[in-house]
């Protein structure tokens, strides 16, 4: 019987605690640090082109820096704003919460008479201060 060897999705799930809070914010903020700096950086290489820009010759070339420096700044800063979100969400968090964390790449054996959908999605796995708790597959 043919077996294959497939990708499937697995949600990994939380149980809040505060020591999962107190290293998740940390994590977040290394991440908000990051994103901020990175604007910033943009920001003053957009200033540093536009001043030695003056009398360049070609001004297209210029005006599409320009765009892409402006383009990946605004990235940057939609992405602090998004994790500034999850800050704030996580302080809305109760101890003993579940809290949806993240998605992970996993693999799964399919064989003939297997229920692709069943095996492929809805697995998850608990866990609680980094120890797997429970494994739920459909």
């Amino acid at each position: 019987m043919s077996v294959l060897h497939l990708k499937q999705s697995v949600v990994v799930k939380v149980i809040v605690t505060d020591k999962f809070k107190e290293e998740y914010k940390t994590e977040l903020s290394k991440q908000l640090t990051a994103a901020e700096n990175k604007a910033k950086e943009l920001r003053s290489s957009l200033a540093k082109l536009v001043i030695g820009s003056a009398g360049m010759k070609d001004a297209a070339y210029v005006e599409s820096l320009k765009a892409r420096i402006e383009e990946e700044r605004l990235m940057q800063e939609a992405l602090a704003q998004d994790i500034k979100n999850r800050i704030s969400e996580v302080d809305k968090l109760k101890e003993g919460d579940l809290f949806p964390y993240t998605v992970i790449e996993g693999f799964v054996d399919v064989k003939e008479g297997d229920d692709i959908f069943k095996k492929t999605m809805g697995t998850e796995v608990v866990i609680k201060d980094g120890i797997v708790i429970s494994i739920k597959e459909e």
